[in-house]
């Protein structure tokens, strides 16, 4: 699906006219994505710190060391999203980052979601899947690469629960305070870039 790219052109987009020091990933995994983020953009955003937030600690200690070594400064917290949004401040972190994870709430839990998200965070940013008839030709082909049942279920599941159009921005709160862009990207992608405008 090209997510660090279309990542990277949205989030460059996002940043325009300041450099971010805080990113926070939300439906961390393993923390593959932060770390090839971090080797692409450490140059251009140094001395980061990062948190990786799942309800699983994936995170193996090298994936850690590794973003360490580029600069950035990783932590790993283990929480439902839902108790990390009624335990944490109101600071605002810079970028805040999703993939793969909105689509699995339901609309009353992805708002609450959203506001919590519009309440901490100068840039958010989103990739999920597209609800689209390609996208879902391409789910069900997903098993000539290889994929076996599990994720053949998984990825058509997705494709259902995923989004088009204006969906996420018609649930984002107080959307005069913002500069939103809900786009699609390559083939399969729906993509939410929601930019503060005191940033």
């Amino acid at each position: 699906m090209a997510t660090l790219v279309i990542m990277q052109r949205a989030l460059n987009r996002g940043t325009a006219g300041f450099v971010p020091r805080t990113l926070l990933e939300l439906g961390a995994g393993d923390g593959s994505l932060m770390l090839r983020m971090a080797r692409k953009q450490t140059d251009c955003w140094p001395a980061m710190e990062v948190t990786l937030l799942d309800r699983l600690n994936l995170v193996e200690p090298q994936t850690l060391e590794e973003i360490h070594k580029l600069g950035w400064t990783p932590r790993v917290v283990t929480l439902d999203i839902f108790h990390w949004l009624e335990g944490c401040n109101n600071s605002r972190t810079d970028i805040v980052i999703a993939n793969l994870f909105m689509h699995h709430f339901s609309s009353k839990e992805l708002a609450r979601l959203l506001a919590g998200i519009a309440a901490r965070s100068q840039v958010f940013l989103c990739c999920e899947p597209r609800r689209s008839i390609l996208s879902l030709v391409g789910a069900h082909c997903i098993g000539l690469l290889g994929a076996g049942p599990v994720t053949r279920h998984d990825a058509v599941s997705s494709v259902h629960a995923g989004f088009r159009a204006q969906e996420l921005s018609e649930l984002w709160p107080n959307p005069q305070n913002w500069v939103l862009h809900e786009y699609s990207a390559g083939l399969f992608t729906h993509c939410f870039l929601a930019i503060w405008k005191g940033a």
